[in-house]
């Protein structure tokens, strides 16, 4: 009997411990130079009501240089490591939806997670709307991007 609860108690906890780990997975971060490529509570994208989509809004200096935008959870984990899908879409065009490629496997690849960032050279200081499209269902991937200034 003491096996048959310890054993239910080991997949309980371990179901527990599943849906959290899936539930912090759909935690997706801007990141940059200026957010030293770290996965920061502030630059973490909100869900948007009624939608699948998320969002953040965030000011970013024009220091005459380009940043380098990458789209990727906590750990740059396979499809949540996301960049530019398409070479014509590297330098973000504002109010424009841009795929996505998030499929770079840092754990097999081994090398830097920032593969295929976008290029974003702001004219002025102001601040930016990240808006990103997120597939529907249980787990969701995203899939594109959309970036415009806020006025």
């Amino acid at each position: 009997m003491k096996i048959l609860v310890v054993l239910a108690s080991v997949i309980l906890l371990s179901s527990c411990k599943s849906i959290f780990q899936q539930d912090n997975a759909s935690d997706m971060y801007l990141r940059s130079e200026f957010t030293w490529w770290e996965a920061k509570p502030e630059f973490k994208f909100s869900p948007i009501k009624d939608s699948t989509n998320k969002i953040i809004k965030t000011k970013i200096q024009a220091d005459g240089n380009a940043y380098h935008i990458k789209i990727a959870d906590k750990t740059w984990s396979k499809y949540r490591n996301c960049g530019y899908k398409n070479n014509a879409d590297r330098i973000i065009k504002l109010d424009k939806w841009l795929e996505l490629e998030c499929t770079y496997d840092f754990e097999k690849l081994n090398t830097t997670p920032i593969q295929k960032p976008f290029s974003l050279k702001p004219n002025k200081t102001q601040v930016y709307t990240f808006t990103l499209k997120m597939t529907q269902g249980k787990v969701q991937i995203p899939t594109h991007v959309m970036v415009s200034k806020v006025d």
